[in-house]
């Protein structure tokens, strides 16, 4: 099964436990075309979503030109839940296309 995480069985635990089934990681060379754009589109959309919101909060002002105007609140309030949106996508889109868990 291409690109899709694919799932073993554990040995027996130290314990005498037996540990149910498992995600294997995939490769990142065993993905589709559409998996990889998939992939290339959450990095983008989270790319996007950072550079937003540090225009809204980072601007540093110019002297003797300009003085960056604080954003309203719905305005932050919109790009931090594209933010937090753009990396559960980015997340997700790890998760299901190559068994990887995002950072802790």
């Amino acid at each position: 099964m291409r690109g899709r995480h694919r799932r073993i069985a554990l040995a027996p635990h130290a314990a005498g436990a037996v540990v149910g089934m498992m995600d294997r990681m995939a490769a990142p060379e065993e993905l589709t075309g559409d998996e990889r754009r998939r992939l290339r589109r959450a990095h983008e959309r989270l790319r996007t979503a950072t550079q937003e919101l540090m225009a809204l909060v980072a601007t540093e002002p110019i002297k003797n030109r300009w003085e960056p105007e604080p954003a309203p609140p719905e305005i932050l309030d919109a790009a931090r839940r594209e933010l937090q949106a753009a990396w559960d996508e980015l997340n997700r889109s790890y998760r299901e296309l190559l068994g990887w868990d995002p950072p802790g």
